[in-house]
Order: C-alpha cells, then sequence, then structure tokens
C-alpha cells in the first residue's frame, strides 16, 4: 500500500494532472479507500466524486461463499491462482463465457454451487462486441478476441498478490487505513467536515461517493453490500459525505463493470462529464 500511495501521486504529476475522478472496481477498493484517506487533494475540490462498483467487503462481514472457501486455503496453494486461472479462462470456459469477467468464468467452473451469491444475474455481457467496441460488427469480434487472448500472454501472477490481499494473507500494513473500513470512513467524514468548514481549502465542496452494486456478487454477496453501506451512512458520516447507492439488475461482479448496458460504468462516465460542466 505505501507504493501505491507514493506511486499515484508522482504518476499524476509527471503526467501534469491536477485533480482527477476515481472509479474503482472489487478489490480496488482497498486502494480508494486509502487514496482518500491520504491524498483527498487529488479530487476536483469543486466536484469532488468517487465511484465504487462492485465494492469488495472484507469476508469477514461479508460471509461471501467465495472467499470464505478460499481463505481456508494454505498460502502456498494461492500462489498458484494465477495459473488456475489463465488456464480456466483460455483452455475451457469459452470466450463468449468469459466476456462476463474473469472472476465468474473461473468461480463458475470451479464451484457452480458458489457461482452466486444471489440468483438471476447473467454471466455474459448484454452489449454486443460491437456496441462494446465502437467498430464494424467482423472488426468487433477480431478485437474481442484478441483482447482474451492477449491479457493471458503475459505473466498474470500479480493475481496471486490480489488474492492473498482480499483474503488477509498478507502483512496487516497491507491493508493500510482499509483494515477497517468503519473507521476509516469515518476519519475521511471527518476530514470532509474540515473542508467544507474552510478550515483547509475554503472552496471545497461536499465530496460525492457513490456506490454501484451487483445484483449478485460473489466477492461480498448482500451481507457485505449492507456492510459497506452501513459505513457511509452511519450517524458518523451522514451530513459530511454525499453517499449514494443503487442495486444494477442482471449483473455480477464483473458484468457490473464491462457489461455497457446493463452495468455502471457508462453511467458513472455520464455523471463525471455532468460534474465537469457543472464545474465550468
Amino acid at each position: 500500500m505505501a507504493v501505491w500511495l507514493e506511486t499515484v501521486p508522482a504518476l499524476l504529476q509527471q503526467l501534469d494532472v491536477k485533480h482527477v475522478a476515481i472509479a474503482t472496481h472489487s478489490a480496488g477498493t482497498i486502494y480508494t479507500l486509502n487514496t482518500l484517506f491520504h491524498h483527498r487533494s487529488l479530487l476536483d475540490p469543486k466536484v469532488p466524486y468517487v465511484a465504487f462498483l462492485a465494492p469488495y467487503a472484507p469476508f469477514t462481514h461479508s460471509g461471501a461463499t467465495l472467499p470464505t472457501i478460499a481463505a481456508k486455503l494454505p498460502t502456498n496453494l494461492l500462489n498458484s491462482w494465477a495459473g488456475l486461472n489463465t488456464f480456466v479462462n483460455t483452455k475451457i470456459v469459452p470466450t463468449a463465457s468469459w466476456s462476463g469477467g474473469i472472476i465468474s468464468s473461473s468461480a463458475a467452473f470451479l464451484s457452480p454451487s458458489a457461482s452466486t451469491d444471489v440468483p438471476g444475474a447473467e454471466t455474459s455481457t448484454s452489449t454486443t462486441p460491437s456496441e462494446q467496441y465502437g467498430f464494424d460488427n467482423n472488426t468487433a469480434k477480431l478485437i474481442s478476441k484478441l483482447s482474451h487472448k492477449y491479457q493471458f500472454a503475459e505473466s498474470m501472477t500479480g493475481g496471486n498478490e490480489e488474492a492473498k490481499l482480499c483474503l488477509r494473507k498478507c502483512n496487516d500494513a497491507d491493508w493500510g487505513e482499509a483494515a477497517d473500513y468503519t473507521s476509516c470512513v469515518r476519519t475521511i467524514a471527518v476530514n470532509e467536515a474540515a473542508l467544507s468548514n474552510g478550515n483547509s481549502a475554503p472552496t471545497a465542496t461536499k465530496l460525492r461517493v457513490e456506490a454501484h452494486f451487483a445484483a449478485s456478487d460473489i466477492m461480498s454477496g448482500k451481507r457485505g453490500q449492507t456492510f459497506f453501506e452501513g459505513c457511509w451512512q452511519s450517524n458518523e458520516v451522514k451530513g459530511k459525505i454525499d453517499f449514494a447507492s443503487l442495486t444494477l439488475a442482471e449483473t455480477n461482479h464483473d458484468s457490473v463493470l464491462v457489461d455497457l448496458r446493463k452495468g455502471a460504468l457508462k453511467a458513472v462516465f455520464e455523471r463525471i462529464a455532468r460534474l465537469g460542466k457543472q464545474r465550468d
């Protein structure tokens, strides 16, 4: 986490980017909470905005099937996760199924009964390749085929470390301030109150946080959603942060990101565009 917190501002400075809006998916929640805690100034002071897509909730709070089972595995076995994931998605699961997302495809293969905590979500995306990539059908199909091929052409071992991070098979310091979501969010709220009171930045406006949940989320489940919402809706946070949440029908942990029709990404970018106009 220390490397992340050092890298992000340095990278933005190198790119000459002063402010950003943040959109994060799944385990990116851990990094985003730390970024809000330590680098709030990276957000636009006039229209600060953060969107969580299928935010990951610690399995100790969510009780979600997949991470709860995986947490019982020995750490050395998790070091093989990337290899297994690559094998499943390139040799066994067809590309049409993969289009719904890596996690959902692998989980459905490994344990069909654990592939969902809430029934009713589709694995594959509802958009056609042409809609997904903005080209004619033949070109779009080729892009889809090659993106799948090239994604797994190089090492995926970073996935091993992310799996261990999510399952807390790492040093506590690796989670940073997000080791305790509730405490982290409350401190972020206190910092927001200081900003709105003009203690640090008189022009700052209230932080807008949106959480977009999948109808069926193998990584967090409904209990995880309730826990995450509760962190932002507690009495200590209310009034300091503008928080909103919604659940997207017929989506799963992956398609809430990659499905341009049913997922959240299009709405998030449209929101950022509107905020940009408000800023001007």
